[in-house]
């Protein structure tokens, strides 16, 4: 999204023509742009104060802490004030950010939480490449271990594709791409050793997880996955005709480097052909997050039996095999009538016994072989990363390879991520960040649970229960206390093993540990406190069958936290707060109970009130389209749980905000920022959503994607805020403040 911004900096603006509020904004921007010292910048900011409590001494004196001149300078920065807050916020917002920050030549999109990722990144690796501290944990020493094989390409070129080669042949595929069918190998051996060796779901996805009726146990959970590529750009070629061709092109350039005697078109197109069948037999996003689709529970001989609506095909397939094959080298042996599996795609699997049943064997063996070889690959020679990087460059738009620190510090992060975390927040985490964080968390559910209360569509009996649920919502900030302790740490990852100098070999010992673990999980009951992601994470959570939210120490950063202000805090963080709160409510979350379990506690009266005020948020969100893809709209109804997110959380946030000034002393003004604390509110939310993308990325998220574009994050959820209309004093009708709004929670 570009677009023309005023340059505040511009030479041909001289000082004396500026107004108070423009020298204190050239005054604040001086502190970061040319990093004047803090001291002189307190001076200069001085003055100007003295003046301004002069005109305006009715206002609290402003914050001159090193947080707030910070903060103020960024604000400043972000905003294009050619533009009204009433006709297009996220411009007047974002503007200035925008043009500041295209994406970057290795990257496909660019926003605030990209920008912290990145500096992460960039704090993993210091930590990574440091010298080793006296009785440095042994999972740290694993990790950096990890790190120098992964950083260390000239040994993965030597190997060439010799260890591609062994894998293979250990799960039963040939060396080769299969030119024809080989004897008596089947899908179900492949799928079945894919699965527990390299943790790959290949036509079947196979998890141990709490079974979503009763998370006091686990069950075994089967669904569909995806081909591999896009469904939906494999289900309409003739509209994403240019993503599919450079995906046969990258295909078919893979396969040449390996074999230069296979024909590598027909392969292509046999491997696409088979995409597209697999396609048309799944179910769809919105099927899948309906209320009519059904989960199955099933035992493990009904499944491998088949049900009555199963097809004649069904039992040509070896079902039990498949499923021994995955549970192989563990302390699991399935039960066939006591262990139950949970369905959760049966039309799918049905399908696709049909499917694989009138499919040419060489076809399914080859792409089974193509789903093996392009995961693993990447592991091995130049060449395969370097066709990788071109197939993401013509349908994403990358210019430029990222550096391989980067995607070796992302891998280690992947395997090692506790271990990063102790050393993470040893190092830059203060825990005073984390207390006043968990304040802000109930700030949050008290102001969640006053708008439950005063809901004039919820009966008394599912208020009552929503309550409850709101009430056992748990709190994860920051880090497990017990990542502190070295012992516990390296008990985590006693069986992890990595062998320094071959990345390959680590992958699959890793990836063989990794599995294990989770399938034993089976005969273990749910951990309820366990963490849903490390603290190395710039992410927030809410997870329905644990009830719980989660904000790693990797978020709590500015511009989401520790902004100097309250309302900026608010605004940010706070409704992120907001948003993973309101999860627990929206058209998914609220079909578990406070104990995580699948079940309707909603009477019949207030579920129809809800679809109705869901269906407004629905049909709102499907009108948005931006004018980089002219011909795309927001799918309304596939991204409806985030809105419902983005609308409730900020509603809660700014309430949350409120209970906070009640209790505290009148807020201190940011300096060079002549808006309300509401105000101010209103912008910390707009600017975390600060971004550009590249058109093939931004296609990608209209298409797929279950969040909106971020400016229509910003856009659609304060266009149905009355709030902050008053406090920007939007006409009605404007843009920002339509007469009709849709206000759920």
């Amino acid at each position: 999204m570009k677009y023309k911004v005023r340059d505040a900096d511009s030479d041909s603006q001289r000082p004396s023509d500026m107004g108070l509020e423009e020298k204190l904004e050239r005054t604040i921007r001086c502190s970061s742009v040319l990093i004047i010292s803090l001291a002189g910048c307190l001076v200069l900011l001085g003055v100007y104060t003295a003046v301004l409590l002069i005109t305006e001494h009715t206002n609290p004196p402003p914050c001159l802490t090193e947080a707030c001149v910070t903060t103020s300078s960024r604000v400043l920065s972000a905003l294009n004030k050619d533009i009204s807050p009433c006709t297009d916020f996220y411009e007047f917002a974002c503007g200035g950010w925008i043009k500041k920050n295209p994406v970057p030549e290795w990257a496909t999109s660019w926003d605030q939480l990209a920008k912290l990722r990145e500096q992460l990144t960039v704090d993993l690796r210091d930590l990574l490449e440091a010298g080793d501290e006296p009785n440095s944990p042994k999972s740290v020493l694993k990790a950096k271990a990890l790190y120098r094989t992964c950083v260390d390409t000239e040994k993965m070129e030597v190997g060439g594709i010799k260890p591609i080669e062994n894998l293979l042949q250990s799960l039963g595929l040939p060396t080769r791409p299969p030119s024809e069918a080989s004897a008596n190998l089947t899908w179900e051996e492949v799928a079945g050793r894919a699965r527990r060796r390299l943790g790959l779901n290949v036509l079947v996805s196979v998890q141990v997880a709490e079974d979503v009726r009763n998370t006091s146990r686990n069950r075994v959970v089967l669904e569909q996955v995806t081909p591999g590529f896009s469904e939906r750009y494999l289900l309409q070629p003739e509209q994403f005709a240019q993503e599919i061709s450079q995906y046969r092109t990258y295909i078919r350039e893979m396969i040449t480097v390996v074999d230069p005697l296979t024909n590598a078109s027909v392969f292509s197109d046999d491997i696409i052909d088979f995409s597209k069948a697999l396609a048309k037999i799944m179910t769809p996003m919105e099927v899948r997050r309906s209320g009519t689709h059904l989960f199955h529970d099933v035992s493990v001989s009904q499944f491998v039996n088949g049900s009555s609506t199963a097809p004649a095909e069904w039992q040509q397939h070896d079902w039990r095999g498949y499923l021994e094959l995955v549970f192989s080298n563990t302390s699991v042996e399935l039960s066939p009538h006591e262990d139950r599996l949970i369905v959760m795609d049966l039309p799918y699997l049905q399908k696709l016994a049909t499917l694989l049943s009138e499919t040419k064997p060489v076809l399914i063996e080859r792409y089974m072989w193509w789903s093996v070889f392009s995961t693993v690959s990447p592991m091995t020679l130049q060449r395969f990363r370097d066709l990788g990087f071109e197939f993401s460059r013509n349908v994403f738009g990358l210019r430029q390879r990222a550096p391989r620190w980067k995607s070796c510090t992302a891998n280690i992060n992947a395997n090692f991520g506790l271990a990063l975390s102790y050393l993470y927040v040893n190092r830059h985490f203060d825990n005073t960040s984390r207390l006043k964080a968990i304040e802000m968390v109930e700030d949050v559910r008290e102001a969640f649970a006053a708008t439950v209360r005063d809901l004039d569509w919820m009966d008394g009996s599912t208020r009552e229960r929503t309550l409850r649920k709101l009430r056992a919502i748990r709190n994860f900030v920051g880090f497990p206390a017990w990542l502190l302790s070295p012992d516990k740490l390296d008990k985590h990852y006693d069986h992890a093993e990595v062998v320094e100098g071959n990345l390959f070999e680590s992958f699959l010992k890793l990836t063989n540990t990794a599995v294990k673990k989770s399938f034993e999980s089976l005969r273990e009951k749910p951990d309820r406190n366990r963490w849903v992601a490390t603290a190395t994470t710039v992410n927030a959570f809410y997870s329905a069958t644990l009830n719980s939210v989660t904000f790693p120490a990797g978020i709590l950063q500015p511009p989401f936290y520790g902004n100097g202000v309250e309302a900026l805090n608010y605004g940010s963080i706070g409704a992120i707060m907001g948003h993973e709160v309101t999860h627990g409510f929206d058209d998914q979350g609220r079909r578990y109970d406070e104990e995580g379990n699948l079940s309707q506690w909603w009477s019949a009266a207030t579920l129809e009130h809800y679809h109705s005020k869901v269906q407004c948020i629905i049909q709102q969100y499907s009108q948005y389209h931006l004018p980089q893809l002219p011909n795309y709209t927001v799918h309304g109804f596939n991204t409806q749980g985030e809105n419902i997110a983005d609308n409730g959380g900020l509603r809660a946030a700014l309430h949350a905000y409120s209970l906070h000034a009640a209790r505290r002393a009148p807020a201190r003004r940011l300096p060079a920022l002549p808006y309300t604390d509401t105000q101010l509110f209103f912008l910390g939310f707009a600017q975390i959503w600060c971004g550009n993308s590249t058109v093939g990325a931004l296609k990608s998220k209209m298409v797929e994607g279950v969040h909106s574009p971020n400016k229509i994050r910003v856009i659609g959820t304060l266009s149905n805020f009355k709030e902050f209309a008053d406090a920007w004093q939007c006409p009605s009708g404007s843009p920002m403040n339509p007469e009709h709004k849709c206000v759920l929670w």
